[in-house]
């Protein structure tokens, strides 16, 4: 197969295994290219290409529905035309290369499908591309599942849900050390003293302090928790759940005393490798946290538990563009079990932080609420609200820390996140 059909293919066959498979994009992207000798530039092209079908798979299934009703949206041919209108309308890939492509493509045993239909559709939507791109989704042609656990939402609400979660996520780069941020001479804007997003996106070793580990990659809304928190020098604190790591790097840096937690063996061994770049130590205890030995008490614990990750939306776009809902059942199962195991192993007068990149109520406020019902010993700490950093926008009145997949007044673009901070008291 011609180089060009053989990153196409790719595309088609890491859409089709996200479609119909519960698996992260990562999962999908490294299974397929493992074994293909791809260029640097062919490896870039599939992500992006990948990733933005997926982001505007709804917009482009409207596109699709309006000059043909003989697609199903499972059928092979529907993949090859999702990565081809998205190339020509989202990417602005110049117009022979594409439909060349995908009507070779099209010819490939394994797809099966008419490549005289799928030349003359592209045709049709080249010829009408300037009306095709004043098309807009609404709210309810998001998934059923979604709207059901957002029916609360007002208008502006979701406008602003529907205006961002298209665009792609920005570069927010943690630093060690103030003093480091101070130096970077790159175009940034900066979010704390510790942290800054990069106005213009480069490859991740290219940027100036990356081989002296002076900073790490973390959303602006994932790092505030624990940066609103930084008091912690010297505690004994336990992070469960801890890859990729972001957090552990804040905890380290903050001063405090971390025992890390994960089960994952890869996952560690990322963790590893990016503490070494970072010059940090931390202890990680590769198992399961449901299985920890309860004898060993902490002063702090930082649950980030699984959730849905319907916040990182923008990064994740596989979670609107699979067949299947999240397993709700089973991961708010799961999260109370993380939370029922947290509190023996947490210190009286000690702190829990428990965390999800969720904005929904049943893996966040939800959760919280029943497990303060359950625990009468624990008592609800309100996050302070620091003005400058935040706003009041991200604290509700409750004391919980919230966010919305969002752009901010700086043209920031924040992920969806949840975080309660919680105190034991004495029975």
């Amino acid at each position: 197969m011609q180089k060009g059909l053989a990153t196409r293919y790719a595309i088609y066959e890491i859409l089709k295994i996200l479609k119909n498979h519960p698996i992260s994009f990562e999962q999908a992207y490294f299974k397929k290219i493992e074994n293909n000798k791809f260029s640097i530039s062919d490896y870039k092209m599939i992500q992006n290409v990948v990733l933005n079908s997926m982001r505007y798979h709804l917009l482009i299934n409207i596109i699709i529905k309006k000059y043909t009703n003989n697609i199903k949206f499972s059928h092979n041919v529907y993949f090859l035309l999702l990565s081809a209108i998205t190339q020509l309308l989202i990417l602005d890939f110049k117009n022979f290369a594409v439909v060349n492509s995908t009507v070779e493509l099209s010819k490939d045993k394994r797809i099966k499908t008419s490549p005289n239909f799928v030349n003359g559709l592209l045709r049709t939507i080249i010829r009408n591309k300037r009306n095709i791109l004043k098309y807009k989704i609404n709210f309810d042609q998001l998934p059923s599942w979604f709207i059901k656990n957002t029916f609360s939402w007002n208008t502006k609400q979701k406008t602003n849900f529907l205006q961002t979660i298209c665009e792609e996520p920005n570069m927010h780069l943690v630093y060690k050390n103030k003093k480091y941020l101070q130096k970077i001479k790159l175009p940034i804007i900066k979010t704390t003293s510790f942290s800054a997003v990069l106005k213009e996106s480069l490859p991740i070793k290219k940027i100036p302090g990356f081989k002296e580990g002076l900073w790490w990659i973390q959303d602006f809304a994932t790092m505030l928790p624990l940066y609103l928190n930084r008091n912690i020098k010297n505690k004994l604190t336990a992070d469960l759940c801890a890859a990729p790591g972001g957090k552990t790097f804040q905890l380290l840096t903050y001063g405090a005393n971390v025992l890390a937690f994960e089960k994952n063996k890869l996952r560690v061994k990322l963790m590893q490798e990016n503490l070494k770049r970072l010059k940090l130590n931390c202890k990680i205890e590769m198992q399961d946290v449901l299985k920890i030995k309860e004898k060993n008490k902490f002063d702090l614990i930082i649950l980030d538990a699984p959730c849905s990750s319907i916040g990182t939306i923008r990064r994740h776009p596989e979670i609107f563009f699979r067949n299947t809902e999240p397993n709700f059942k089973k991961i708010i199962s799961l999260q109370k079990k993380l939370l029922e195991k947290a509190v023996k192993i947490l210190n009286t007068n000690g702190i829990l932080i428990y965390m999800v990149c969720s904005f929904l109520s049943n893996e966040g406020q939800d959760q919280i609420i029943n497990f303060l019902k359950q625990n009468k010993n624990f008592n609800l700490m309100k996050f302070s609200r620091e003005s400058k950093i935040i706003g009041k926008s991200f604290i509700d009145k409750k004391g919980f820390y919230f966010v919305l997949p969002s752009k901010l007044e700086n043209g920031i673009l924040v992920d969806g996140f949840f975080a309660a901070k919680l105190v034991k008291n004495d029975k």
